[in-house]
């Protein structure tokens, strides 16, 4: 845990840094969070990452008070306090204190540096199984703290062995628990346009597939997905890992030849 954080307006020593008991984000899951990350110390598609967080908040009708640059400031000064090149930087604006549960008036922000998780690479060499689960989240455009039904199902995910679960509503599929899906099919890439969050890793995937394939944002049904050629996911932390196995559905046990150039082409800007 980073020794310093960033709490409306203050950096403080993490052990200081304290909210109300009746902030609503704790009492009534009212808050939304953003999470983004370094590369080479240096935090990446953060303009991107703020833009979501105010459109996230504007959802729930929760500003935040403060300039792309003032943010961009304090994350700088975060990571050079706490001595930290590579880390993760989470957003955090909740509902704030509130007198009854319900009412709400000033918003708490806060910016906390983590570790960065790490994955065995034999993720990215061999891919990874999903297991598929009727679910839409709730403000699906908005990336809420409401968290409760992708942790209630961890205890399904772990006894299948599987990598993640798969959200699907009727016959479309949409995004996992934390990542978005893209699906391959006569070289042709494909990922859910509607009704999911729209990642950050997404949009420069997108943007990088656009330059050398036909790339689409549209609706994918589950039958689409179990003819596909490859699939893979996108996430911050993750970047992008190939997926080798829906429930029964095999794909391949390596990257496919468009998800192996998109993990090059990714890889390559992150580290430009």
């Amino acid at each position: 845990m980073a020794k310093f954080c960033f709490i409306n307006g203050e950096i403080l020593p993490s052990e200081k840094a304290v909210i109300g008991v009746d902030d609503l984000g704790l009492t009534r899951s009212y808050a939304v969070f953003d999470y983004m990350r370094t590369y080479n110390g240096k935090p990446f598609s953060i303009k991107d990452h703020l833009t979501r967080l105010r459109n996230s908040g504007n959802s729930l009708h929760l500003s935040l008070n403060y300039t792309d640059d003032e943010i961009s400031e304090f994350v700088a000064e975060l990571l050079s306090k706490n001595e930290i090149k590579e880390a993760g930087i989470r957003f955090l604006l909740t509902g704030g204190n509130s007198i009854n549960n319900i009412s709400f008036e000033k918003p708490n922000f806060i910016i906390v540096l983590e570790d960065l998780p790490s994955y065995p690479n034999e993720y990215y060499t061999n891919g990874v199984k999903l297991i598929t689960y009727e679910y839409q989240r709730e403000v699906a455009a908005s990336k809420t703290t409401d968290y409760l039904n992708a942790l209630r199902l961890s205890p399904i995910i772990k006894n299948a062995n599987a990598f993640d679960m798969l959200y699907y509503c009727g016959d479309e599929v949409l995004e996992l628990t934390r990542n978005n899906i893209f699906i391959v099919k006569d070289k042709k890439i494909s990922t859910p346009k509607e009704n999911v969050l729209l990642g950050i890793t997404r949009k420069h995937v997108i943007e990088l597939a656009q330059r050398q394939f036909s790339m689409e944002e549209r609706k994918i049904t589950l039958p689409e997905l179990w003819a596909a050629d490859e699939v893979f996911v996108t996430g911050t932390t993750k970047k992008i890992i190939p997926v080798n196995r829906i429930d029964d559905v095999i794909y391949s046990k390596s990257p496919g030849e468009i998800t192996k150039k998109m993990m090059q082409l990714f890889n390559e800007l992150v580290n430009d």
